[in-house]
């Protein structure tokens, strides 16, 4: 019963968002961009975390993740927000 109380509770909250596709992308890039830094950061303590870790990071697609920051942007360029938004995300790398 709570879980169909969250799904409807979400369902209607999903409508008051008002992002734009670009802001929607951003916003997956940053994210990513976020995970591969936490990853890129974990300590490969045994064989087993280190093959997670790469796992992740091969998931993630973290070694090219300055070029589709890049592309990103060019496609941004008319959206200032958009493109300082990439820019922090890219501090890191």
């Amino acid at each position: 019963m709570r879980m169909l109380v969250l799904a409807v509770a979400a369902a209607a909250l999903s409508g008051c968002a008002s992002t734009t596709w670009s802001d929607d992308a951003v916003t997956r890039f940053v994210e990513r961009a976020e995970m591969c830094e936490h990853w890129a950061g974990e300590e490969p303590y045994d064989d087993a975390r280190r093959a997670e870790i790469d796992g992740n990071l091969n998931d993630l697609r973290c070694t090219t993740i300055r070029r589709d920051g890049e592309a990103l942007k060019l496609s941004r360029r008319d959206r200032p927000e958009d493109v300082r938004r990439i820019d922090e995300a890219l501090a890191g790398f």
